[in-house]
């Protein structure tokens, strides 16, 4: 039900299905799913469209706004409290995270989960995306997070944000990338293919601080963050179209105490970290 209210929320908010799905990481079928249980639920109409296709709220649908938010907002007050009141419950976890989140997004999320969560003990391994997905696969992660599009059979992965890529360092011929299995080396390999780039020469390294640091030193070229703080070298805007989502995998028989109120600071955090940006 909750989901359903989040849903409708977004919906009347934007006044538009698609940005409604775009803001809530979704595709805009769940969105029109979700609006249509709810409606079904509520036995009556939520939005209507106008000959220019314009999503217009109902009268009913202009009372449930007004009831929603106080709604979610008392479901999450409830939510606390029941973590409040088992604070001595400890867990622990088992978490993989590819080294390009490592650089840009894991550090915010774990100060977010030690605020709410300070019985939370977890260890991290930092590797790459495809390697992530193999320990998921292998029972030796709970949670993993990843940066390029990869799936695991029974397991939920969830969109979490946005990170823009940009083409950094001087011109000299080379293009240094990751290595195999990496996020970075799929959006690299892409980036040259779509601009119709033969690099000279090919450098693959496995660090991300070792790429950078290479770019810094004139080295050569590459994809990265536009988070990260590249010194001196110039970089260049690559478009909208090489702006990867971050996603969280988790383990389909992985199960702990507040594991949905934990995966919820998740997804609250890293999306918060996009919008002060």
């Amino acid at each position: 039900m909750f989901n359903l209210l989040r849903t409708f929320m977004a919906v009347y908010e934007t006044r538009s299905f698609s940005l409604a799905a775009t803001h809530l990481f979704t595709s805009q079928p769940t969105v029109s799913h979700h609006i249509h249980q709810l409606e079904n639920q509520l036995k009556t109409t939520l939005f209507e469209r106008n000959k220019r296709s314009a999503t217009i709220p109902t009268a009913a649908a202009d009372i449930l706004y007004t009831f929603s938010g106080n709604l979610l907002a008392e479901w999450e007050k409830t939510q606390e409290a029941i973590q409040n009141s088992q604070k001595d419950a400890i867990v622990d976890l088992h978490i993989g995270v590819s080294q390009s989140v490592a650089a840009v997004l894991f550090s915010r999320i774990a100060a977010a989960l030690k605020k709410a969560f300070p019985y939370l003990q977890y260890d991290v391994a930092v590797l790459n995306s495809l390697q992530v997905v193999k320990q998921l696969e292998g029972q030796h992660l709970d949670l993993g997070f990843i940066e390029q599009p990869l799936t695991l059979k029974g397991a939920v992965r969830t969109a979490l944000c946005t990170d823009q890529l940009i083409a950094a360092g001087w011109s000299t011929g080379t293009w240094i990338t990751r290595e195999e299995g990496s996020g970075m080396r799929y959006y690299t390999t892409a980036y040259l293919q779509a601009a119709g780039i033969s690099p000279q020469h090919m450098m693959t390294v496995n660090n991300n601080a070792m790429l950078l640091a290479l770019v810094q030193q004139g080295v050569g070229q590459a994809l990265l963050s536009d988070q990260v703080a590249l010194g001196n070298a110039p970089a260049q805007a690559i478009g909208p179209q090489f702006q990867r989502h971050f996603y969280l995998l988790q383990n389909p028989t992985a199960n702990w105490p507040h594991n949905q109120a934990m995966l919820d600071k998740i997804v609250e955090a890293a999306r918060a970290s996009e919008v002060t940006r």
